[in-house]
């Protein structure tokens, strides 16, 4: 009890209501920087995926994007950037031009890990990321994607526009750092709220495996698209620890967002539950970089006062020199250029929240409460992701389907193919990939929960395109093989077999050594051959269109 009592005296209420955003410089530095990095991990992994993926020749090739809407868009008069923001209106979106930009990108995420030029360097990862996301089609839409544009056009207003950001002392906030530190708060616990909310809002009686239910995590580190080996060993636990972990999540996700505002020790708490939270999901599975951007994002959460005496006697930052006085002209030229966009940023986080509570299964909102001229002023700036509603894990698969492509030269003896970072062979132990992120892979995980290949899924056209590839011996699709069945002579017949993947009980991997057992369930494409290059082609079976 004396130790409670000295706590609740230490605690500075003021501070409920009044946040002393002027004492975060020290998250605001690390957020920064951070998103540096994070830049940098995401443009290094899609890198060497791109032209593959979105190149001239590539499985959907943004060119052909970019010409489709080229043709409806200028005889209509639209500015085709405004409509489709992207670089490679003005550049074309060839291999060479792909592959500049991932150059430029990663440079200037050095630039902003260095401390150089820090606010243009986050403005061109800004505008080069959102190029690539926009063309990067179905291989670029991913909540952690979208996250990242949201948090990168936010730090333009968080960090100082200087020549030169050293690491040791950090520079005192500027109002309009101040603002921006705020909307930081708020889009970490936007996150994480609707990352619980959703959980709730969509649930269906005729799903009751899903999250209400309290079974959805005695599926998940099964059905996740790309499981890590420790996620076979989550799996095993018994029923009633994976209904029990359910209360700390909720607790984490619904509860912890609304510290926030409860001062610096709420925030404080708030930053400890969800990074704690992403580092459990972070051991068990791989999402890529979304769990360091997370982390990355509760960093501005704690109070310089809290950061180790140590880390703060390193960054020159113990104690802090008192902000400097700033002149009048320098202010009002200052909030001239940022209170639009920040007024914007608020009014489009107002219009996410009034959507999200409005259009769920059970909303929480009867009514749509956005007026008409929110709605029309959201939409005008969707296609530039400033302000984006959160639905991560919304539901839970209970099965795992998988495509298993195949191959033949004589329609007898069937070979498969063996993609990398997939799940194909029953004894390939799963493994760590994040935060690096195989696209194709992600897809296929996709894809096979239609059940069936389907010319109306978003996920036709680069399948499609794959199995032409595949027929024609394409040397960078080949690389996204462990083994490559046909290295001399490409296979006459392609047909795709869809089958149920189980993690095996302790029992079964210690007599058969296998991490997953499978029966095959379906098919998925019926057997195709090589599109006809002639019309004598034999039309025995199906041909690719």
């Amino acid at each position: 009890m004396p130790r409670i009592k000295r706590f609740v005296k230490a605690l500075d209420w003021k501070e409920f209501f009044a946040p002393d955003t002027g004492q975060h410089r020290i998250g605001r530095t690390l957020l920064v920087r951070g998103l540096g990095f994070i830049y940098l991990v995401a443009i290094l992994s899609w890198w060497p995926q791109a032209t593959l993926l979105v190149g001239e020749q590539g499985l959907q090739p943004a060119c052909r994007t970019l010409d489709f809407l080229r043709e409806r868009l200028v005889p209509e008069g639209a500015p085709g950037f405004l409509v489709f923001p992207n670089l490679f209106w003005f550049t074309g979106a060839s291999d060479f031009a792909l592959n500049a930009v991932c150059m430029a990108g990663t440079l200037l995420a050095l630039l902003v890990i260095a401390g150089r030029f820090i606010g243009p360097a986050l403005a061109g990862l800004w505008i080069l990321y959102l190029s690539l996301v926009n063309t990067g089609g179905v291989f670029m839409s991913f909540q952690w994607d979208i996250l990242l544009l949201e948090a990168g056009f936010l730090a333009l207003f968080l960090c100082r526009w200087e020549v030169r950001t050293p690491w040791s002392r950090p520079s005192p906030l500027t109002p309009v750092n101040r603002v921006a530190l705020v909307l930081s708060w708020f889009l970490i616990a936007k996150l994480m709220f609707l990352s619980g909310w959703v959980k709730l809002a969509w649930a269906s009686e005729d799903a009751p495996e899903w999250w209400p239910a309290g079974t959805a995590m005695s599926y998940h580190y099964m059905t996740q698209p790309l499981p890590s080996w420790t996620a076979w060993w989550m799996h095993q636990l018994p029923a009633w620890f994976h209904r029990l972990s359910l209360v700390p999540m909720y607790l984490v996700e619904l509860v912890l967002p609304f510290l926030v505002l409860l001062g610096k020790w709420g925030r404080l708490a708030a930053a400890i539950g969800f990074s704690g939270l992403m580092i459990l999901i972070l051991l068990t599975g791989n999402f890529t970089y979304f769990n360091w951007l997370t982390i990355v994002l509760c960093l501005p959460l704690v109070h310089d006062r809290f950061w180790p005496p140590l880390f703060r006697k390193l960054l020159g930052a113990d104690p802090l020199a008192n902000e400097s006085p700033r002149s009048r002209r320098h202010l009002i030229s200052g909030w001239a250029l940022a209170a639009p966009p920040l007024l914007a940023l608020i009014l489009l986080q107002i219009h996410v929240l009034l959507h999200d509570f409005h259009d769920a299964p059970r909303p929480l909102l009867k009514e749509s409460l956005s007026p008409r001229w929110l709605d029309t002023f959201a939409s005008s700036l969707s296609q530039f992701y400033l302000a984006s509603g959160y639905g991560l894990f919304r539901t839970m698969t209970t099965e795992r389907p998988e495509i298993i492509l195949e191959g033949s030269a004589d329609g007898t003896n069937w070979l498969p193919y063996d993609f990398a970072w997939k799940v194909d062979e029953i004894d390939d132990r799963p493994r760590f990939v994040a935060p690096h992120q195989p696209r194709v892979a992600w897809q296929f995980w996709f894809a096979a929960l239609e059940g069936r290949f389907d010319y109306r899924s978003r996920n036709a056209g680069w399948f499609e395109s794959l199995v032409v590839k595949l027929f024609e011996g394409d040397q960078k699709v080949k690389r996204l093989l462990k083994f490559d069945p046909f290295p001399d002579t490409p296979p006459q017949r392609i047909r795709a077999r869809l089958m149920r993947y189980e993690f095996t009980t302790p029992e079964e991997r210690r007599a058969t050594g296998d991490w997953w057992k499978r029966v095959v369930i379906g098919e998925y494409l019926p057997e195709v051959r090589p599109p006809a290059r002639d019309t004598a082609a034999s039309a025995t079976s199906p041909d690719l269109p």
